[in-house]
């Protein structure tokens, strides 16, 4: 989606000769994949109902092997009649006191799996779902559903990448041709955007440009490794089963062992968002449809539409502290701020702003600062061609919620909230922490009209450490958190620069690079992250109405403005 021509990937293609060329064309047609992605919305929809028909119609499978006790005693017990219900299982107590895992006598189940199985298909349903929650499950039509729909929403995103990706051209586009959702007043103060939707690079009180930024950076910064970005991924993922493995033991230490499980598993839920994060930019791989497979696998588990996101998040980084036209915590006028419902108003300005993840994502367009629902495809902010994807990503997401709901129906809704829902809110917690403070702050400039510029917009973001988190007597060792979440905080201003060319294991050392040519319009803020989160709250309320460039003002201004304009008299009505 975002690569430019080959010749310009890596270094061994040889070095842009400008940063223009390297982004190439920005030309909507880049995205037209409209015959491939209807193809693969209509496989979706099948498997969709398929899935609705395996759950609710019983189905006769006489198989019936249940896990009691050790592993090991696994019992085989047929069933009558098609009830189309789980057998006797133990209770999720009992589960817990389970030996893990059950793979030295998998090959045991799965043999009894196949002999039992009316088909190879059940047998390979029942040994699949047998590694998965470490029993044997007897008669069932959730399992055969869950992974039927699985399997057939896994071939439909293949199918959307790798025909569709035949049907993009190459080229990046960064800046949007049509001018969406500008009134024409709006839009005629854009001299900074060409009609052509190149970008006027140079600001008169910046003394560099963007050529002169890339130069300073080592051509390595610019490759693109699949097996470092597949490392990491793998890496990620295998700390959460890990997690999940030994979730028996940490909860054996009551509610203290519960949260920092919790924590660690919403934190590397976050971690592994940011993995998906760089396949959303193309940075992942040189592989479209590596980035867009990963993307599903990383994004979907976390209830996120990845290419509704994907679209969006591209959107934000376009016009980047454009209050006009940047969707992603855009600073309200005191007005706008005053309009604000109170619950809304509420969560925005105390600790519960680190909840308001699903409600950007739902939300509907516009409305109160939010860029618009990511799972409807007709947003105005999705174009025609790319609707099918944000479909395929939405129904990717309504998969994983029939897998929640699955497993609460079997296990309870009470293990499901403290298994997933739990994790996924400190998950939400460090995705809105992070980028809060990546882009709020009483330093940061906010632009409109021919103010703007992205290499403008692009500097107006701060990095910052968490290292107090897991550091706080400045020991030392505090900044592996940095790492451990993929250099996006610390590593942010250089990424909103070359937001489709660096990897993320690559942020820091490009960073480094360029710190001394950024000098003074370079911010960075090591203040411990739960202070500068309360001075944020404190300080960052609104902007003024009018100015080409803006910053915050506080709690206390808008008090003040709140006063002054109850007190004002109304002007008589005619």
């Amino acid at each position: 989606f975002f690569f430019g021509p080959p010749a310009m990937r890596t270094k061994q293609y040889g070095t842009p000769t400008s940063y223009s060329e390297m982004l190439g064309p920005a030309s909507p047609q880049a995205f037209h994949t409209p015959r491939s992605s209807r193809i693969a919305l209509v496989f979706l929809v099948v498997a969709a109902v398929i899935g609705v028909v395996l759950l609710v119609a019983p189905v006769d499978v006489p198989v019936g092997l249940v896990a009691h006790g050790p592993a090991q005693s696994l019992q085989t017990k047929p069933l009558a009649g098609s009830t189309g219900a789980w057998g006797p299982m133990p209770s999720f107590h009992e589960r817990q006191a389970l030996q893990r895992p059950l793979a030295a006598h998998l090959p045991q189940a799965t043999a009894l799996a196949y002999t039992e199985a009316r088909t190879p298909l059940d047998g390979t349903i029942l040994a699949t779902m047998s590694s998965l929650s470490n029993e044997i499950p007897s008669s069932s039509r959730a399992p055969v559903a869950v992974v039927a729909v699985g399997l057939v929403m896994a071939a439909g995103v293949a199918m959307f990448t790798v025909t569709g990706t035949k049907a993009r051209q190459s080229g990046i586009a960064v800046v949007d041709v049509e001018d969406q959702a500008l009134s024409d007043d709006q839009r005629s103060r854009r001299s900074s955007v060409g009609s052509d939707g190149t970008l006027s690079q140079e600001i008169e009180d910046i003394p560099f440009t963007m050529n002169d930024l890339m130069k300073a950076i080592p051509e390595e910064c610019f490759e693109k490794s699949l097996a470092w970005s597949t490392f990491y991924c793998l890496r990620d993922f295998a700390i959460v089963a890990l997690l999940y493995h030994f979730q028996p033991n940490f909860f054996e230490f009551g509610l203290a062992g519960k949260f920092v499980w919790w924590n660690v598993v919403g934190f590397y839920g976050w971690c592994l968002f940011v993995v998906g994060h760089d396949c959303g930019h193309g940075t992942f791989s040189k592989y479209a449809w590596v980035n867009e497979i990963v993307g599903h696998i990383t994004h979907a588990p976390l209830l996120v539409p990845y290419n509704g996101w994907r679209i969006t998040h591209r959107h934000h980084h376009q016009y980047h502290n454009d209050i006009d036209r940047d969707h992603s915590w855009r600073p309200f006028g005191a007005e706008a701020l005053d309009a604000l419902p109170a619950p809304l108003k509420f969560m925005r300005f105390s600790l519960f702003v680190l909840l308001l993840w699903p409600v950007y994502l739902l939300a509907p367009r516009h409305d109160y600062g939010f860029s618009g629902c990511h799972f409807w495809p007709w947003n105005p902010l999705f174009k025609p061609e790319e609707r099918a994807g944000v479909a395929v990503s939405a129904l990717a997401v309504v998969g994983m919620m029939g897998l929640l709901s699955a497993c609460a129906t079997e296990y309870g809704l009470g293990t499901v909230m403290e298994l997933y829902g739990v994790p996924y809110l400190i998950f939400a917690a460090w995705l809105n922490l992070v980028t809060l403070m990546q882009h709020t702050d009483p330093k940061v400039s906010y632009f409109r009209g021919e103010t703007w510029s992205y290499l403008r917009g692009a500097l107006s973001t701060v990095d910052r450490t968490y290292k107090q988190i897991i550091d706080p007597f400045n020991l030392g060792y505090g900044k592996i958190i940095d790492h451990l979440h993929h250099n996006i905080s610390d590593g942010h201003v250089v990424h909103h620069i070359f937001f489709t060319q660096i990897p993320h294991y690559n942020l820091k050392k490009a960073t480094e690079a360029i710190k001394p040519l950024l000098g003074k319009y370079y911010m960075f803020d090591d203040t411990p992250i739960l202070n500068a989160f309360a001075k944020t709250m404190e300080g960052c309320w609104f902007v003024e109405e009018e100015g080409g460039a803006v910053m915050y003002k506080g709690k206390t201004e808008y008090k003040e403005w709140e006063k002054d304009s109850k007190s004002a008299p109304s002007l008589p009505q005619i």
